[in-house]
């Protein structure tokens, strides 16, 4: 697994030689040696298999272990417990000065802008439209073709659109047509009506939610590495701590990646009610809850997709990521035609 995802509360990242040791945070501190027994060790990974670590809530590391890290050039994302992204430790990766003045050069031009949005916001209706194709094949009574037709109209409108605001106004509508008939595709006792960010109001918006931020990182952090600006977007607008350009790619792995993953941890009884807290008004996986969501969501990961490219070369989901942020620098620097993942 080349993320490892820290979520055992009250540890330790430290280092060992070549290798990440986390650890139980001892209760009293001996005098007599720093060394960790080994019946505190939880994880022992060598560095070599690491490309990078998310560390959420009460997990301290050691300036040992974040030297570590920088040495073998390996991104740490650091998480509030809820998920909730608070910052990155990362590697000095990228001299790539050229790009990013091509970058803030095609921000300045509309037209490039309003290209990039109508082929991002495009791509996000046909992989929501390809979720709910996909469910009714074995679900039909759970919503009609009249319904998805809703959906599909807004192609034509985005097709048309005058500005990137417009744009904004479809997809709104759109993803609010989609997410309620997303909503009838889960088996009781899951209930789900309509998409609640902060605080998520339910178990479904919980996993929703913690997918986003997980995928919104690990692509902020690739934009981050090839020399690009992850908080200057071409579709969703320039806000100040906002990446907007990892929400801009984002938009192609939400429903064709995280809202399968969630239809299958829901639908197949993977989580159950014990696997979520409910505080401050509302749900989030608990640390059992958040163990099954990683092992699902690593192992969708791998799962080999056909990649748009011209070979058509099979490749697993996480190598997409890689591939998109390459095809996104070639549409900056070249301006090479972008095509987003379809999620097939």
């Amino acid at each position: 697994m080349p993320t490892l995802y820290l979520i055992e509360q009250n540890t330790t990242l430290r280092k060992s030689g070549e290798r990440l040791l986390l650890c139980r945070r001892p209760q009293t501190i001996s005098k007599r040696s720093s060394a960790p027994r080994s019946d505190d060790i939880l994880m022992d990974r060598p560095c070599a298999d690491v490309d990078q670590v998310m560390l959420f809530g009460n997990v301290q590391v050691t300036i040992q272990a974040m030297q570590q890290l920088l040495t073998h050039d390996i991104e740490l994302a650091i998480f509030t417990y809820s998920g909730r992204l608070l910052g990155q430790l990362t590697p000095p990766k990228s001299k790539n000065i050229p790009l990013r003045l091509a970058q803030f050069d095609k921000f300045n031009r509309p037209d490039f802008k309003l290209l990039i949005a109508k082929t991002i916001v495009s791509n996000k209706i046909a992989t929501q439209l390809a979720v709910l194709r996909q469910h009714r094949k074995n679900y039909p009574e759970d919503f009609t073709l009249a319904d998805m037709e809703k959906l599909e109209a807004f192609e034509i409108k985005i097709h048309n659109a005058a500005s990137v605001e417009q744009l904004l106004g479809f997809e709104g509508s759109a993803t609010a047509a989609y997410f309620s008939l997303f909503a009838t595709m889960f088996k009781p006792p899951w209930q789900f009506s309509k998409r609640s960010r902060r605080p998520p109001k339910d178990p479904v918006n919980a996993v929703l939610s913690y997918g986003y931020v997980i995928v919104g990182a690990e692509l902020q952090a690739l934009l981050d590495g090839v020399g690009f600006d992850p908080y200057l977007g071409f579709y969703h607008s320039v806000e100040y701590g906002r990446p907007s350009l990892a929400l801009d790619m984002l938009e192609e792995f939400r429903h064709s990646f995280i809202d399968r993953l969630a239809l299958n941890l829901f639908n197949l009884n993977i989580l159950k009610e014990a696997d979520f807290v409910n505080q401050q008004g509302g749900y989030y996986l608990n640390t059992e809850g958040k163990k099954k969501f990683f092992q699902h969501f690593e192992k969708m990961l791998g799962e080999y997709t056909t990649t748009m490219d011209t070979l058509m070369e099979k490749k697993g989901i996480r190598a997409v990521f890689q591939q998109q942020v390459n095809n996104m620098m070639k549409a900056v620097l070249d301006e090479a035609p972008y095509t987003p993942w379809n999620g097939q």
